[in-house]
């Protein structure tokens, strides 16, 4: 015997199918949306040396938008190669995806699941086309960094177990000369051995005290006086200090006088000492001393610039004395005429202000004249 089913049943029973069927095509489309299935994708790829932790279908994102997922992963043809990803990526994104866009493979977190970050381009690059191969940066894996912090953590203990060491080394030798040991503890120790040495110290600065005496009236000693005079060996710092007599001085450059980093005198030079000579005949003579000195701004090697003023001085030494004779007097009589290179080192100024008041001029020659007052 048949039984019929009643409408009431066959209605139900349709509306549960029905409904079980859109929850299944609900579920496929969820899914397929989000694998990129259903809607409009490109596709662009990345080599990377390695992919670890990262597999199909993981997460793509573009600026930090969920953008997509990891279509297929091509192995490297050879040990030690490249590993392709391919990444299916939302068409409506492709304007942020560039030519110089980036890809790198980062952690959702410090330990969250693998995904891939591209970084867009400049907004001027041309826009990727589709199935074309973008950049990749390979970021530091974790064991990577803990293993360099543990280098660097190592090296720091090294370097206090020496330090510690040492200090210890130091606290030894402090204790050693407290206690007397040693040449140099008992030289700490002995009260007698450090007033000698006191002593010798206290005789050798007479001695040299001495000595620089002794050498001063050398210089002033005939013969041996003339000796010095030729030679221009006087103490640059008193030869300009000169409390009883008048000064007049001329100031040249010496780029007007001499050759280019040489101590030849120039044509135009010449010229200019000529004027000088012109200039110290209208001028007091008399027992008046001349001092030719010669001066440079450049601080690169004072021994040098030392050695470059004295031959510049006594070249225009050597011109005024062979034209203009500035080195006689009278008939019979000679003049001190001293020529002094003073470097790049500038005379100091006297309280009478008896020293050059140029100074602080940098480069220069000065031809001074001092007359005795009477």
């Amino acid at each position: 015997m048949r039984h019929a089913i009643s409408p009431r049943k066959l209605v139900l029973s349709l509306l549960f199918i029905g409904t079980i069927t859109a929850i299944a095509f609900t579920g496929v489309a969820i899914v397929a949306g989000r694998q990129w299935r259903i809607q409009p994708t490109f596709r662009v790829r990345a080599d990377f040396a390695s992919i670890s932790g990262l597999n199909l279908g993981d997460r793509v994102r573009v600026q930090g938008i969920d953008a997509g997922v990891v279509d297929a992963i091509e192995p490297p043809p050879a040990p030690g190669g490249l590993v392709t990803l391919w990444m299916r990526i939302d068409e409506s994104l492709r304007p942020l995806v560039r030519a110089d866009a980036k890809a790198m493979i980062v952690s959702q977190g410090v330990v969250g699941a693998r995904v891939v970050e591209i970084r867009p381009g400049l907004p001027d690059a041309p826009e990727l086309p589709d199935s074309m191969r973008i950049a990749a940066e390979q970021t530091p894996e974790i064991a990577d960094l803990m293993n360099q912090a543990t280098v660097t953590l190592k090296r720091v203990d090294a370097v206090a177990v020496a330090a510690e060491r040492g200090l210890g080394e130091i606290n030894s030798i402090a204790t050693s000369i407290r206690e007397g040991k040693g040449s140099l503890g008992r030289l700490v120790q002995d009260e007698e051995a450090y007033r000698k040495l006191l002593a010798l110290s206290d005789r050798g600065s007479r001695t040299l005290n001495d000595l620089e005496e002794n050498l001063a009236a050398l210089k002033r000693t005939w013969p041996l006086s003339r000796y010095f005079d030729e030679r221009a060996f006087y103490d640059r710092e008193r030869v300009l200090f000169k409390p009883g007599a008048d000064r007049e001085s001329k100031t040249l450059h010496p780029d007007a006088l001499f050759e280019p980093g040489r101590s030849v005198l120039t044509p135009g030079g010449r010229a200019l000492l000529d004027e000088i000579g012109t200039w110290f005949k209208r001028a007091k003579t008399g027992k008046t001393e001349v001092v030719i000195a010669a001066f440079t701004d450049d601080r690169r090697d004072p021994e040098l610039a030392q050695l470059m003023t004295q031959e510049q001085a006594d070249s225009v030494r050597r011109y005024l004395v062979a034209r203009y004779a500035i080195d006689t007097v009278g008939w019979f009589g000679t003049r001190k005429v001293a020529a002094v290179g003073f470097g790049n080192q500038a005379p100091r100024i006297s309280a009478e202000g008896n020293a050059s008041p140029a100074a602080s001029q940098g480069r220069r020659v000065e031809i001074i004249l001092f007359t005795p007052r009477t």
